[in-house]
């Protein structure tokens, strides 16, 4: 399983950055996940100010295994994304939050796989189509489009007569 990891300990005051790319391979430690294949940039910042850590991390890319919500053709995604984090030392482990990653007081390094993973799902829209223009050009499949056509339910627009004796009662 690919980790990626940011450095936040033994480093001076200012900004530190570190950049990564995710591939396909990352994909496969989620089994479940609905993006299998991709190509990401990730960059990291980490601030450092005295006693305050702060981490922005911005994901840039596209999915590239989608699948159209209208003809169900394949569809490249394009995403960007980004979340900043206060890093705060606990001396017991805790879960981190949308906003805080807590470390230990001895800890060098956080490990950000999982928070580059669900940066890049929570980027995935809930309709996924072409866009309108795209449909109008051939992008969507046309095959695909006249079977729906032709198997959509066609809707009625003749009023059932027991509804008009139920309409009299107002």
């Amino acid at each position: 399983m690919p980790t990626n990891y940011i450095r936040i300990a033994g480093l001076n005051d200012g900004e530190h950055r570190q950049v990564f790319e995710i591939k396909d391979k990352f994909f496969k430690a989620y089994e479940d996940s609905e993006v299998k294949t991709g190509e990401f940039i990730v960059n990291t910042l980490v601030v450092l100010r005295g006693l305050d850590r702060k981490v922005t991390i911005n994901i840039e890319g596209k999915i590239t295994n989608l699948l159209c919500d209208y003809c169900t053709k394949g569809l490249e995604w394009e995403i960007s994304t980004t979340l900043n984090f206060v890093i705060k030392e606990s001396e017991k482990e805790m879960e981190s939050t949308d906003e805080i990653i807590y470390v230990l007081p001895n800890q060098h390094q956080v490990d950000i796989d999982h928070l580059i993973f669900e940066m890049i799902n929570l980027s995935i829209p809930n309709k996924r189509t072409h866009n309108k223009s795209e449909r109008k050009d051939g992008s969507c499949d046309k095959e695909m489009l006249q079977l729906i056509e032709e198997y959509a339910i066609k809707t009625n627009d003749k009023i059932d007569p027991r509804w008009t004796v139920l309409n009299k009662l107002k």
